[in-house]
């Protein structure tokens, strides 16, 4: 029988001599040094530490020491070597399946409904913007070239910050 507690959606991020990696529902998040070898299930050598709740669906995003974790409300936010808790804060009740993403000192995190979150990175909760896109969206953003990219269900949008014409 498929128990769904078992999936693995989230994907792993990297750091600085760093493997942060999200396990199944309701398992921790666990962070690997890159240089174990083999079976690594139980060489305490190569795990730096683990914490307690793993997202589901987004992926970690590690940025300047930290680790930023979406789960459906909750945003943790970690200490990348220690794994300690820097802040929790419940941005919504709503689901994320779209990755937390960082582009010039902020963490945009995006909810299912179309709300995006523009939270200032760092070890302060600070939130800048939010915006609602009107629309339902499970993909992460992109940006290239000043330009931010959301695909919802229904369109791409490209969103650039104007001239003042």
């Amino acid at each position: 029988k498929y128990d769904q507690s078992l999936r693995f959606v989230a994907s792993p991020a990297t750091g600085d001599g760093i493997i942060v990696v999200p396990t199944a529902k309701g398992a921790p998040v666990i962070a690997l040094k890159p240089d174990g070898k083999g079976d690594i299930t139980n060489n305490s050598a190569v795990h730096l530490w683990k914490y307690a709740k793993t997202p589901d669906v987004p992926s970690p995003l590690i940025h300047a020491g930290l680790i930023y974790l979406m789960q459906d409300g909750p945003f943790h936010v970690l200490e990348e070597k220690s794994g300690e808790l820097v802040y929790l804060k419940r941005i919504s009740g709503e689901k994320y399946r779209a990755s937390p993403v960082y582009a010039d000192g902020k963490v945009y995190l995006t909810a299912r409904t179309g709300i995006i979150t523009v939270i200032k990175a760092g070890r302060d909760y600070e939130v800048l913007a939010e915006n609602d896109l009107g629309e339902p969206i499970s993909a992460s953003p992109v940006f290239s070239n000043g330009t931010l990219y959301l695909r919802s269900f229904e369109a791409l949008w490209a969103i650039q910050q104007g001239d003042g014409l």
